[in-house]
């Protein structure tokens, strides 16, 4: 008999969607966000979990817990373009947990829901043998700026916000006990890009988004599989973060590339954009602040390869992926 680990979280996505019976006001399940039907509007509707013992480092502090819970189901949000309306946060704590514990959490948490102009609105506490922590976020987005993961096409330009690298470098940092806080402050307190996603949605050029919190290249075997298109990617165009490259100063044997590609915890977006559209496109953001950076090409067929120079092979989806046995 097959078991989860046998599956992988996508496979088994895919599963409840064959289940699930399919409402007449919803897009159906498979994107960053579930979308209910408001009229001229989606509701964005996502959520988010952690548990103890495979989501929080020992070096995470509870206001750093918070404000991850937060900052991952915001980022759910960006990925489609929308602004948030609030969150409901659900806590599982053991019961000799400390009072002050407690209470650096939700100040975590609330630090980084005011951040971004929303606030949390209601939720539940239990009592289990781990913490586990789940959050809920609600938004909206006008029908027509709504970024999608279905409708990238051959032609298209792919496209990230922001750097890559910076999560993997800082796991790294901690694992080898680094005390630079600019090398893991990313990994443990991430930064939704509700701004990039916002200023992204009113160009009306994005064909797919979606956000690269589990990593690059699980990201683009996501949207390879649902649009069934391929990807050229050029190494040399991938946006190491800073705080990636003083790792590897450091560390000579680390692979920046990996890193970039398959680590996760960027909470960057990849979209692609029509070819005619991307240099306005990238023109209007520079202009609030934002990179978006070209790093490949939409392709007819269906494979997903990484050009590194004159050298061509397969990108493997080495991305993170729940259930499934991690390399790094």
């Amino acid at each position: 008999m097959k078991n989860l680990a046998d599956l992988g979280e996508r496979a088994a996505i895919r599963c409840i969607r064959e289940i699930l019976t399919k409402g007449t006001n919803s897009k159906g399940i498979g994107d960053d966000c579930a979308t209910i039907d408001l009229g001229k509007e989606y509701l964005l509707v996502t959520t988010d979990m952690m548990y103890q013992r495979t989501h929080i480092p020992v070096q995470m502090t509870p206001y750093q817990m918070g404000w991850f819970l937060v900052a991952s189901n915001l980022s759910d949000i960006a990925a489609k373009g929308g602004t948030p309306l609030g969150l409901v946060l659900s806590f599982g704590f053991p019961k000799k947990i400390s009072v002050q514990f407690f209470k650096e959490l939700i100040k975590g948490a609330d630090a980084c829901a005011v951040s971004f102009d929303t606030t949390i609105v209601g939720g539940d506490t239990k009592e289990t043998q781990e913490i586990t922590l789940c959050g809920t976020a609600f938004g909206t987005v006008k029908k027509d700026e709504f970024m999608s993961r279905t409708g990238a096409q051959p032609g298209d330009v792919v496209a990230v916000t922001g750097t890559l690298g910076k999560a993997g470098a800082g796991y790294y940092a901690l694992k080898r006990h680094y005390s630079e806080k600019k090398l893991f402050k990313a990994f443990l307190e991430p930064v939704p890009k509700l701004k990039e996603g916002r200023l992204l949605a009113k160009q009306h050029s994005v064909r797919s988004s979606i956000d690269i919190s589990d990593g690059l290249s699980a990201s683009l075997y996501e949207l390879h599989e649902i649009n069934n298109v391929g990807f050229e990617i050029q190494q040399s165009a991938l946006p190491l973060a800073s705080e990636l490259c003083l790792l590897v100063a450091k560390n000579h044997d680390i692979d920046p590339y990996s890193l970039a590609l398959h680590f996760g915890g960027d909470y960057e977006l990849l979209v692609t954009v029509s070819a005619e559209a991307i240099e306005k496109t990238q023109k209007t953001l520079r202009k609030h602040g934002v990179d978006l950076r070209v790093i490949g090409t939409v392709t007819k067929k269906k494979n997903i390869v990484l050009l590194d120079g004159a050298n061509k092979r397969i990108l493997e989806n080495k991305g993170y992926e729940h259930f499934k046995k991690h390399r790094f």
